[in-house]
């Protein structure tokens, strides 16, 4: 019999799920026979989502009692089950390999990450569903297909936010190895960033800029360049922090990786160490794209309606992904700013906020993150991605009888 447990709650505890149920499968066969004989279904993975985009009407499956497994072929590696990237990296240094980059916190799912289009930051680097290759799908009849990039349905298989069916193992684009030095600087003015911030965006391999809208001597510009210590952030003014760092009003705790010393890509990209309990925790997040040539604008815009936030804004974190074609990435055919909101874990703050985040920005057509809060009705999403019914054609094509569809999916796509 198929080991069962309760769905609990979203990572941070804002979403409590409406399913009955999470089943443990312990096999392929055993995950077949829980998809073939479901009415409606989801997939459950680390839970680092902050709305119900990965919730059912009835049941949940997790991956978690399956086995995992990493095979390194050339600059491929195939990842099987609910891996993390805390898991993967460290695999991938001992060949000598690596991805292109991380999201800021190691303890998410490759498989979770990737199906929601979540990212670091880079102006040259795309989000973490850009490193896929292949895709691994087990559809709504139990069968396993493979799907790489000459599949017609590649575009919506890497980036598939669940609705095409369970994602049982991904392959990865990999690339060799290399270090970083990350840095994190306060003093940079407001007004430096503002008047080019595609060239502070771009001066490292990463850059992240915190800020609290109202407060610019507690910004940070967080660098994080392969080239050696990123002084450039010096020129404009910025003073490397000490060991005690402060994102707007989100606690630390010494959980933050190492800044000022060179590091494999793996223990500098993330924010927050894979050994450490990550970011804040009792916190909501959002986050929205906007066209990275429209950077200056869609900034100024939210800061002007920053004061009506402030009560429930920890922190926001700016960051750039590189334009893919990915048919529902936030990224899709052109690079992007990322808007990112840590908010208060209070549901009903937030929802009062985002509407005006929204309005501001919607001269703009920014998308949300799939994963995080948002109130932005789908036709309006969907009318800034070209692909967006195609994907909707793909997904009822894999799943004729709609058990992989859920309210969420119905919100943005329709019945």
């Amino acid at each position: 019999m198929i080991e069962t447990r309760s769905a609990g709650a979203t990572w941070s505890g804002n979403h409590q799920y409406r399913a009955r149920e999470v089943l443990l499968p312990t096999g392929p066969d055993e995950l077949a026979e829980v998809v073939a004989s479901a009415d409606h279904l989801r997939v459950q993975a680390t839970r680092h989502t902050f709305n119900d985009v990965a919730d059912s009407e009835s049941t949940l499956v997790s991956l978690e009692k399956m086995p995992t497994r990493i095979d390194i072929s050339g600059d491929r590696a195939r990842v099987e089950g609910l891996l993390t990237f805390a898991q993967l990296a460290p695999v991938l240094e001992a060949e000598g390999r690596a991805l292109h980059n991380l999201g800021s916190l190691p303890h998410i799912s490759v498989a979770g990450a990737t199906a929601t289009g979540t990212h670091g930051s880079g102006v040259r680097n795309g989000n973490l569903s850009s490193a896929v290759t292949g895709v691994e799908l087990m559809d709504a009849e139990g069968r396993t297909h493979r799907i790489d990039e000459a599949h017609p349905w590649f575009g919506a298989a890497a980036l598939s936010i669940g609705a095409l069916g369970v994602v049982t193992a991904l392959e990865l684009r990999t690339e060799p190895t290399y270090a970083v030095t990350q840095q994190a600087y306060t003093g940079v003015a407001w007004a430096d960033i503002i008047a080019d911030p595609i060239a502070v965006l771009g001066g490292s391999r990463s850059v992240s800029i915190f800020t609290t809208w109202g407060d610019p001597a507690h910004d940070l510009v967080w660098a994080k360049s392969d080239t050696g210590s990123p002084t450039w952030v010096e020129e404009l003014g910025g003073t490397a922090v000490g060991d005690d760092i402060h994102l707007g009003s989100i606690r630390t705790v010494d959980n933050t990786t190492p800044r000022g010393t060179s590091g494999p890509w793996h223990t500098r990209l993330p924010h927050f160490r894979a050994d450490a309990l990550p970011s804040d925790g009792d916190e909501i997040q959002s986050e929205y794209f906007v066209p990275l040539s429209s950077a200056a604008e869609a900034l100024a815009a939210v800061r002007e309606i920053a004061p009506g936030f402030a009560e429930h804004l920890l922190v926001t974190e700016l960051r750039t992904v590189a334009a893919d074609e990915l048919w529902l990435s936030p990224a899709y055919q052109r690079d992007v700013l990322a808007i990112h909101f840590t908010w208060r874990n209070d549901t009903a703050g937030v929802l009062s906020a985002l509407p005006h985040v929204e309005a501001a920005l919607a001269p703009f057509d920014a998308r949300p993150h799939w994963g995080k809060a948002f109130t932005m009705p789908g036709e309006r999403i969907l009318a800034t991605l070209a692909r967006a019914h195609d994907f909707a054609a793909v997904a009822r094509e894999a799943d004729p009888r709609g058990v992989f569809r859920n309210a969420y999916l119905r919100r943005i796509f329709g019945d």
